[in-house]
């Protein structure tokens, strides 16, 4: 008789099993239709931006500390603070702020960011080195992926484990030294170098626009996806997609970061 319930009781708990995958399965399924059209109703990217300049002191307290601990870490790096910017809503139901910062020694740029959405604060710090033949390479501690395509001129490396500047633009340089060594760094106007953000953000959606993923709308003020853009980009942020891809993204970045470390070693050993 013992025996009998053991089968039994074996038998509910396999169905149970059964009916979770199903049922999770489902989920997802429901998540990977209705997730485009929330995406496609609700997401918008200003097609300009236009910064406010404000004092760091004058930075809201929940940003202030994502951004003034790094301030003085940049500059001892030799970076010149540009200013503290306030980005306004570039993305629908977020604002953002950075701090900027110009190495006219050697045409490096930083920026300290941090986007307030209605789950929090998020930030990360980034240093990039424009070329003269337009192409772009930056470091940053961002860990979340792209929902899009990238910029093919703009070479990123996303490094989320590195929690100071100076390891981060270590890095940086290293990069440089690999990829773009015979390249020439360009600089920005003195007293606009907030500008060179301005290109970069104002070019999102136009260059989005190109490959299919939003339109102009709402009276030219933000783009909107198309049906393109909001399937792909919600598929990509749903699990499991989600999962993958921030693994090979890791996965990509520790390799990167062996290939200088063992480049740095045979560099001594030949020395």
């Amino acid at each position: 008789m013992q025996h009998k319930r053991g089968i039994a009781a074996s038998t509910r708990l396999q169905l149970m099993l059964d009916n979770f995958w199903l049922d999770a399965a489902g989920v997802i399924g429901l998540l990977h239709v209705v997730g485009p059209m929330a995406m496609r109703n609700t997401y918008r990217f200003a097609a300009r931006c236009t910064p406010l300049q404000v004092a760091p002191a004058e930075l809201p307290t929940p940003v202030a500390v994502r951004i003034l601990p790094h301030m003085k870490q940049m500059e001892t790096l030799g970076f010149a603070l540009v200013g503290c910017y306030d980005l306004g809503e570039l993305a629908i139901h977020t604002k953002s702020y950075v701090a900027y910062f110009c190495n006219p020694a050697t045409n490096d740029f930083a920026n300290v960011t941090a986007v307030v959405s209605p789950r929090g604060v998020g930030s990360y710090f980034e240093f990039s080195t424009r070329f003269s033949n337009g192409t772009v390479l930056e470091t940053n501690t961002n860990g979340v992926p792209p929902l899009t395509p990238g910029n093919p001129d703009v070479r990123v490396f996303r490094f989320a484990e590195i929690t100071e500047p100076q390891e981060l633009f270590v890095l940086h340089h290293q990069l440089l030294e690999k990829y773009a060594g015979e390249l020439w760094p360009v600089g920005e106007t003195k007293g606009l170098e907030i500008q060179r953000l301005v290109r970069v953000l104002e070019n999102y959606g136009p260059r989005h626009a190109k490959i299919g993923y939003m339109v102009l709308a709402d009276g030219g003020g933000f783009y909107r996806l198309t049906w393109k853009g909001a399937f792909l980009m919600a598929w990509r942020g749903l699990l499991p997609a989600s999962l993958i891809r921030q693994a090979l993204e890791r996965q990509a970045m520790r390799a990167e970061r062996r290939a200088l470390d063992g480049g740095g070693v045979a560099a001594l050993q030949k020395a």
